[in-house]
């Protein structure tokens, strides 16, 4: 992940010793340990699975410990008792709280302070209607259509052709071609990076965006949250439903259709072309796989790696599903009897 300097300015730099200073200091009773190869300079922080040299990440979930030992020049921010499973120990900071230093980090190494004096860009051709706020640093592109008393954060890109409703909210958000967002609509938000600890409860920070791409709909009063680590994608040609809740870091493959109040966890990937019914929850950190039908109100808690209809809670082949169901009506009925 690189952090967005449209949005969130310029990011600085901390040479990995300084940065274990600062955390010994701040947070004495979680600081464990460190080891660094080379006193090298970091200036981001990502997610483990988007690594790239002299970055800085944390690993907490044990979902991502396949990605344990792939991060050659990447300083990890790990637990002690996770050390022992390192086979490469070159640059690690250990310490009892992952999550709540690496938040400290990145509020460090990306402040969020922007040059807020850049003026905007918006074609002749597109139509702003009464009550519009529009940001600074912002763009829009030819026959975009912006409805009453709507609000456009400052660095956002609404591209050709697209029409906003009146009332949306729209930041820290790249917008394509030809999309409809509905009226009520609310994109770039903050997710829900709410954290604690025995310290507290504490905040993650959000450095990611909204990529909305092109002939996309969202439907009334749905929100899409921005990105904590890396941007939260919606690919061409998905259409939204009113009333949907799309989490942080959520990528959403082309073509899918998400029906009325369903929701959907943080980093979460949903493939291409898969259909959810109304009033499905999905959980976090899962991926379904394309082509897969889920059903209304279902309940995903795993991995779809099959591609067909499913039903329930927590979700199965919908004809295993059925199958339980019939059983349950005849037991209660001999029951009774």
């Amino acid at each position: 992940m690189k952090i967005d300097k449209r949005f969130y300015g310029e990011v600085k730099s901390y040479k990995l010793s300084d940065l274990s200073k600062n955390i010994k200091s701040t947070f004495p009773d979680f600081f464990h340990s460190c080891n660094f190869l080379k006193d090298h300079t970091v200036n981001n922080c990502s997610s483990i699975q988007d690594t790239q040299k002299k970055d800085i990440v944390f690993l907490e979930n044990k979902k991502y410990f396949k990605y344990l030992n792939i991060t050659n020049g990447v300083c990890l921010i790990i637990e002690p008792e996770v050390l022992h499973q390192l086979s490469n120990k070159d640059y690690y900071i250990a310490t009892k709280q992952p999550r709540r230093v690496f938040a400290h980090i990145l509020n460090l190494i990306s402040p969020g302070k922007v040059d807020k004096k850049i003026k905007s860009e918006i074609a002749k051709s597109a139509i702003l209607k009464k009550g519009v706020v529009i940001g600074k640093n912002v763009e829009i592109e030819n026959n975009v259509v912006i409805g009453e008393n709507s609000v456009i954060g400052d660095g956002v890109i609404i591209s050709e052709g697209t029409e906003v409703g009146s009332n949306c909210t729209i930041q820290y958000s790249v917008i394509g071609k030809n999309c409809i967002i509905y009226p009520g609509a609310r994109i770039g938000m903050t997710g829900f990076g709410f954290n604690y600890d025995k310290s507290g409860v504490y905040k993650f920070p959000h450095r990611g965006r909204v990529i909305i791409k092109n002939n996309v709909e969202v439907g009334a009063n749905s929100t899409i949250d921005r990105g904590s680590l890396g941007d939260t994608i919606i690919n061409d040609f998905v259409m939204v439903d009113n009333l949907v809740h799309i989490a942080h870091n959520v990528k959403i493959g082309k073509g899918s259709i998400i029906c009325g109040q369903s929701g959907i966890a943080g980093s979460t990937n949903i493939g291409d072309n898969v259909v959810i019914a109304a009033q499905v929850g999905i959980s976090g950190h899962l991926n379904i796989k394309s082509n897969t039908i889920l059903s209304a109100r279902s309940g995903v808690t795993k991995d779809i790696n099959n591609a067909e209809l499913m039903g329930g809670f927590p979700a199965i082949p919908i004809k295993e599903f059925r199958k339980q169901q019939a059983t349950l009506r005849i037991m209660t009925k001999k029951l009774k009897k």
